[in-house]
């Protein structure tokens, strides 16, 4: 083997392991960033808090991400890329299935604690709320609107938030029934009661006749 040829093998060698470290930071810090944005919130995470959590530099953020914000978006993208109907929902059922999963597996996450907390930003809110919007509201919207049903948005909207409300208060322990009932069974209650919500055709509430 030539000299040369040593020193390119010699050189790969740094090279690839500084690769492998470089991915491992930056996936580490957005898995802290992950479940730190989801327990605190955005404001009161800090880039000191990631790194620590993360056990790499802070310093880092900047060069993988950009700023706080850029992480944040990341860790919201990368909830996307772990959701568990990527393709998307086939019915009420997958669809509430995947929001008491998510809550079930990692507590309110980074997009419920941008919707509820009053410290978050309106850019951090808005991206939250696009996220809702794109996976849960504009399909059930295009699905209600195919089915020729009224008020399609208004449907949409109380079903999502109904879903989001019920899963917020299992992870936070609000009540206990739905705190410790089993999730395939709390998953098929939401999905028949969410129906009745979307297929009703009746007069409802106050401006409802009496017979």
């Amino acid at each position: 083997m030539s000299t040369s040829h040593e020193a390119t093998v010699t050189d790969a060698a740094p090279r690839t392991a500084r690769s492998r470290d470089a991915a491992a930071s930056k996936e580490a810090l957005l898995q802290a960033a992950q479940e730190l944005f989801g327990q605190r919130g955005f404001e009161r995470t800090t880039i000191r808090d990631i790194g620590e959590r993360a056990g790499v530099d802070a310093a880092l953020i900047a060069r993988y991400f950009g700023s706080k914000a850029d992480l944040y978006f990341a860790a919201v993208a990368a909830e996307d890329a772990g959701e568990q109907y990527p393709g998307g929902f086939e019915g009420l059922e997958q669809m509430a299935d995947a929001v008491v999963s998510r809550a079930d597996d990692h507590g309110p996450g980074p997009i419920m604690q941008a919707l509820i907390r009053l410290d978050a930003s309106d850019d951090i809110r808005r991206a939250a709320l696009q996220r809702v919007k794109r996976r849960l509201i504009e399909p059930l919207v295009v699905d209600i609107t195919e089915r020729g049903i009224d008020r399609p948005e208004l449907r949409a909207e109380i079903a999502t938030a109904a879903m989001l409300g019920i899963s917020l208060s299992r992870s936070l322990g609000w009540f206990e029934e739905v705190r410790s009932v089993p999730k395939d069974e709390l998953v098929a209650l939401m999905a028949e009661a969410l129906q009745e919500v979307i297929t009703h055709q009746g007069p409802i509430g106050r401006h409802a006749r009496r017979p």
